[in-house]
């Protein structure tokens, strides 16, 4: 597996990586408006894949024209799954870009949306020439994330959560 940088390893940020996950039609602005979301460009270039773990650079380029470039490492143990962020530099990006398998690009929105009083944490993307539309639904707590209903979702939803072609680098075979 890749080396993650040790350089700022304060930096490195472990994350839970186990929403839920939906693919849907496309969402409209207006209600993208309505829920305040968030835009930006998202690339991502696949370092490693294994069927437990892979290794990625995810390029984030925000509307105000900032970026923001992370390499991240996911580990999957069983049905769970842990995602280490650590911020890296443009060259690091650039020298990573040189060992890439797998690329995929996306608008990606960021949201909350409450549902009976929980708040959920959505994170819809719109894949580059692609109709494939997916909605990541993530909360505070697994109980909270599971409590969330689709069909109470204004958009239909068809789970694939536990469908591993839809996670990861495995994603890009539905493009």
């Amino acid at each position: 597996m890749t080396e993650t940088p040790k350089k700022n390893p304060e930096k490195k940020e472990t994350v839970d990586d186990n929403d839920r996950k939906f693919t849907l039609p496309t969402i409209d602005a207006q209600f993208l408006a309505d829920h305040s979301a968030r835009s930006y460009l998202l690339v991502t270039d696949w370092i490693e894949t294994n069927e437990a773990d892979e290794t990625k650079v995810a390029y984030k380029k925000f509307n105000d024209g900032s970026v923001e470039i992370l390499l991240i490492a996911k580990v999957s143990d069983g049905d769970n799954r842990t995602a280490q962020k650590t911020p890296i530099s443009e060259d690091e990006y650039k020298r990573y870009l040189g060992h890439t398998t797998v690329h995929v690009e996306k608008t990606r929105f960021e949201f909350e949306f409450v549902q009976d009083d929980t708040a959920f944490a959505m994170k819809y993307d719109e894949f580059t020439d692609s109709a494939l539309r997916v909605l990541e639904v993530g909360a505070q707590t697994p109980a909270d994330r599971t409590s969330f209903r689709p069909s109470a979702f204004p958009y239909p939803l068809k789970e694939v959560s536990d469908d591993p072609s839809f996670t990861g680098f495995r994603v890009a075979t539905h493009i």
